[in-house]
């Protein structure tokens, strides 16, 4: 078995069952602003992901702004919103590269929120994706890492969404930069990794698998 090739299979594979999800419920598990919860576990070859996002205002959340290339068309569809520039049932469906921030008209509106899903097509072979920053002031190029998201350590339990480990890498590679525009000489802010649920969730399914194994290892 490979990293590239999930124990859990694909949606073709008769053992792949139907899973009944209350999207607004996993809320609750979510770890951060623009996580991107995988809501079933099925991220093989051909499964099409649907992953939950959210944002909420107030608490010191920050206004942030990064864009996303990718190989493969996502589709994203609000499902709840206050004070948000998105409106509940807007059906989205993004290019190749595109920015993406939190939506909210004010961060520190304690009551502001947004609620999506984006789902993702996970096609056969590499599937590269890129996480960028752009000046706030000129808006030139200042950061890139690309990555395919399909390969990633070894989860023999429970599987994980590998692209979320790219922005969690990007973040932490970016914000020990020095962060200067070749063009114009603006030091950027640093992204504001601990808002977002990234690297949380990277950590938690390293854990979680880390921890099952101690327990098959004894026996349990």
């Amino acid at each position: 078995m490979s990293a590239t090739t999930p124990w859990f299979g694909t949606p073709r594979d008769p053992g792949v069952v139907p899973i009944k999800k209350n999207l607004f419920e996993e809320v609750i598990h979510a770890t951060g602003d623009l996580e991107l919860v995988p809501v079933f576990p099925y991220l093989g070859d051909g499964a099409i992901v649907p992953c939950l996002s959210y944002a909420m205002g107030g608490g010191g959340a920050k206004k942030f702004q990064f864009f996303h290339a990718n190989d493969v068309p996502e589709v994203m569809i609000c499902l709840s919103e206050h004070n948000s520039a998105l409106r509940a049932g807007m059906l989205m469906s993004f290019p190749d590269l595109h920015g993406v921030n939190n939506f909210l008209k004010d961060v520190d509106d304690e009551d502001a929120y947004m609620l999506v899903v984006v789902a993702i097509r996970m096609r056969e072979g590499a599937q590269h994706e890129g996480f960028l920053m752009r000046c706030r002031e000129c808006n030139e190029p200042v950061f890139r890492l690309d990555r395919d998201i399909k390969e990633g350590p070894e989860r023999p339990y429970y599987p994980e969404f590998y692209a979320l480990r790219l922005y969690a890498d990007a973040v932490d590679q970016f914000n020990a930069s020095d962060r200067t525009c070749a063009k114009c000489g603006t030091v950027q802010e640093p992204f504001p990794q601990d808002q977002l649920g990234w690297k949380r969730y990277a950590r938690q399914v390293e854990l979680a698998n880390r921890a099952r194994a101690a327990v098959e290892a004894q026996g349990v």
